[in-house]
């Protein structure tokens, strides 16, 4: 068996010389095959969690050895509870070792174990692949007591926080009705084989829906407090609140709409930032949350506090910033999830078709779609719900810890606006080598050998990760898989008119937004059945859990702010060991979920 031919990342050598960046990379290369090969960990939601879960077990294996002044490990010495005990050193002096061997470990448990469900070649890719780093790393010394200490942080991270029932779907349906979820109009069905280790064998069809129970049954990792989205506009009664729904219904048909109809008015740099960020978990480049990190390495390095990358200063460093960065995304996506499938919101593609009035929708609508990349498949829209967006809810927590952890050091910017932390980066759906299959995918051949339509290769400059936090929301609905609420209010970023809750469009009929400077996440509103008001939209949800968890200091979730075990007010019932939802729940290739609706 050939290991499938990953292509290069675009980036230094150098990178690999840091041990905490080597371990990171490893964890984004499993990331971008799994989603090539129908592996575990796929999806989102799942893929952040495992990065959280890695970075989690580096950072204590790392601080154990190197305690640091200002914070604690995340399990703790002597802990009564011994889900959250951190192991006792006797001995381990070497944090090089230790991180190997944490992070290891947890790569090992995450994607290599083998699974009925998995297919043996798909499990046999990810082996090698982790192997491959393995072997890479010059010294390591399996058999000395601080590898074996990381080795258990890992499994004390694994028992603690894995997800058995992953991305499962179990016997969830669609709700009917106004402005709910349903099967996507292109993409209805999937077509699979029935046995994961026969691809020519008999096949079935499969409705895929990511993930409906993630959100209330998932354990957090270091949110201290409940976090919510207010209703989206169209469940509100209010008329503004209808008519910013309304707008927002010729927004979407004009910003997101395909090329071949005469109402968009998308530019082509606009259509370009809408592929930029994409990471719809495609073949051979995965999930958003690969992106983020792919972006916060360039950051880390560049902003490095000590000339020589693998000085231990810059591990001690980049340790604590992947360990607060990663873990704001695995909680941001619960949130998202858990708030995703509570309102079930139609996506755009559903919602300008079956809009039913005559004025308002369009029955024939077509959105530009989720790039298929690295395949001969047509553009998709993700297989969950549209409230809010985990696109803008998972780039809001992470980005924004970023901009907390080096506030104050680089420069100093407000908590709500732009900050210096500027970056130069060539997005893996636009660098020159990925492309629009004519053929199916050859997995023994490297793609740049495949025919198809390759994509232009864009270097991207950005001021600031706020200009970076409100281009990736946007930019799903360049795509038109997003409506504009799911990333924010229309208030917090458009430039408003003379009407209330109707938004500018310049001379050619084109959405005009806020200057980067203007643009503050603050509208608030109700959500039925809880008191307060909460934020619009998934960047300022995700902004709120990252400076909950800035704030707090990188502690685990109290145990009275987890959810129960079953499913609370959901359909069906949490079942065990599921495995999450592999490519087809990503609406990449569509092969291979576990707990599917089987037609």
């Amino acid at each position: 068996m050939a290991p499938i031919p990953l292509p290069p990342v675009d980036e230094p050598a150098e990178f690999g010389n840091n041990y905490i960046l080597y371990w990171n990379e490893a964890g984004l290369d499993l990331n971008r095959l799994t989603h090539s090969v129908d592996g575990p960990q796929s999806g989102p939601v799942i893929s952040s969690r495992a990065l959280g879960m890695l970075h989690l077990a580096v950072h204590d294996a790392y601080f154990a050895i190197h305690p640091a002044e200002s914070f604690t490990t995340f399990l703790a010495p002597g802990a009564t509870d011994p889900l959250y005990r951190l192991p006792d050193l006797i001995g381990a002096n070497d944090a090089r070792q230790a991180v190997a061997g944490a992070a290891i470990t947890m790569l090992q448990k995450l994607y290599t174990q083998v699974d009925d469900r998995i297919s043996y070649n798909s499990t046999a890719q990810l082996r090698k692949l982790l192997n491959n780093f393995i072997t890479g790393f010059t010294g390591l010394d399996i058999t000395s007591r601080s590898y074996q200490f990381g080795v258990e942080v890992a499994n004390v991270f694994y028992s603690l926080l894995f997800h058995p029932d992953g991305a499962a779907q179990h016997d969830y349906h669609p709700t009917v009705g106004r402005y709910k979820f349903n099967d996507e109009p292109t993409h209805p069905v999937r077509i699979i084989p029935a046995d994961p280790n026969d691809p020519n064998g008999p096949k079935r069809a499969i409705r895929i829906y990511h993930a409906p129970y993630y959100g209330k049954t998932a354990k957090r990792l270091a949110t201290q407090s409940e976090h919510y989205n207010a209703d989206p506009p169209a469940l509100r009664t209010a008329s503004q609140d209808l008519a910013e729904y309304d707008d927002a219904v010729r927004d979407i048909i004009r910003m997101g709409g395909s090329p071949a109809l005469n109402s968009t008015k998308r530019s082509p740099s606009q259509t370009a930032k809408g592929h930029f960020w994409a990471y719809d978990g495609s073949n051979l480049i995965g999930t958003p949350v690969r992106l983020y990190n792919q972006i916060v390495r360039v950051i880390a390095v560049k902003y490095k506090q000590d000339p020589d990358i693998s000085s231990e200063v810059n591990n001690a460093d980049f340790a604590r910033l992947f360990a607060l960065f990663n873990t704001a995304m695995a909680d941001a996506g619960i949130f998202a999830w858990k708030e995703k499938w509570d309102y079930e919101f139609w996506r755009p593609l559903s919602g300008v078709r079956d809009d039913g009035r005559d004025d308002h929708g369009d029955p024939f609508w077509l959105s530009l779609g989720a790039p298929s990349t690295n395949t001969n498949n047509i553009p998709f829209k993700p297989p969950f719900p549209a409230y809010p967006s985990g696109h803008a809810s998972f780039a809001g927590a992470g980005f924004q810890m970023v901009r907390r952890y080096y506030n104050g050091r680089v420069g100093s910017w407000a908590n709500n606006g732009p900050d210096s932390l500027s970056f130069d980066f060539v997005s893996e759906e636009l660098n020159g080598v990925s492309r629009d299959l004519d053929k199916t995918y050859d997995p023994t051949t490297p793609i740049t050998e495949q025919p198809g339509l390759v994509r232009t290769r864009i270097q991207r400059h950005f001021t600031s990760l706020w200009e970076a936090i409100f281009e990736n929301a946007i930019s799903r609905i360049y795509l038109g898989v997003h409506w504009r609420f799911d990333a924010a209010a229309a208030r917090d970023i458009l430039i408003p008119t003379d009407t209330a809750d109707v938004y500018a469009v310049d001379a050619n009929g084109a959405t005009v937004y806020q200057n980067i400077e203007d643009i503050r996440y603050e509208t608030k509103g109700t959500k039925e059945g809880v008191e307060g008001l909460w934020p619009v939209g998934g960047v300022p949800l995700g902004i709120g859990i990252a400076d909950e968890i800035w704030e707090s200091g990188l502690r685990p979730t109290p145990v009275e702010r987890q959810p129960g075990a079953a499913v609370m007010g959901g359909k069906g019932v949490n079942g065990a060991n599921g495995v999450d939802g592999v490519k087809g729940a990503n609406g990449a290739n569509g092969n291979g979920v576990d707990g599917v609706h089987e037609l």
